[in-house]
C-alpha cells in the first residue's frame, strides 16, 4: 500500500469528534479560510470605532494595514498560506529604507463563520476577532 493510500485509509477509519454547542459546522478553516480572505478586508471587532484597525489582503500576497483610524499611515506587509493552512504575515520594508525584506513572519489559524473571523495566534491567550468585509471598502 502506498503512503497516500495508507493515509486515506487511516482518515476513513478515524471517527470525527462531535460538534460542541455553538460550533458552526459550515465554518471555513485552514487553507479554504485563508483563501476566502484574499481580496477582502478584515475590520477589528474589539474596537469601539469601526475602521480603527483594518487590513486588506490583496490577492498575490500583499497586505495593506492601517491602525488607529483615518489619517494614519498605511503599512504594507506580505502574506502567504503555510503548508499547514495557516495565514502567515511578515513585515515588508520599503525599498528606499535600504534594508533587506524581513523574513520573520507570524502565523495564525483562521476560522470563518459568516462574516466573523477568528484568528488564533500561538502567543495570545484568546483568539483575535474581526469582521470580514467584501472587497476594499477603506481603499487601502
Amino acid at each position: 500500500m502506498t503512503d497516500i493510500a495508507l493515509g486515506f485509509a487511516i482518515l476513513a477509519a478515524a471517527s470525527l469528534p462531535a460538534l460542541t454547542d455553538g460550533e458552526d459546522p459550515a465554518a471555513l478553516t485552514g487553507r479554504a479560510a485563508v483563501e476566502r480572505l484574499a481580496g477582502n478586508t478584515l475590520e477589528e471587532d474589539d474596537s469601539q470605532l469601526p475602521g480603527e484597525h483594518v487590513i486588506f489582503l490583496k490577492p498575490g500576497g500583499i497586505a495593506r494595514m492601517r491602525e488607529h483610524g483615518q489619517g494614519h499611515r498605511v503599512m504594507q506587509q506580505r502574506w502567504a498560506i503555510s503548508p499547514e493552512g495557516l495565514l502567515c504575515v511578515s513585515e515588508r520594508r520599503a525599498k528606499d529604507v535600504g534594508g533587506p525584506e524581513n523574513r520573520d513572519s507570524e502565523c495564525a489559524s483562521i476560522s470563518i463563520s459568516g462574516d466573523r473571523v477568528e484568528m488564533s495566534v500561538p502567543d495570545l491567550d484568546e483568539p483575535l476577532t474581526a469582521r470580514l468585509l467584501p472587497g476594499n471598502p477603506y481603499k487601502l
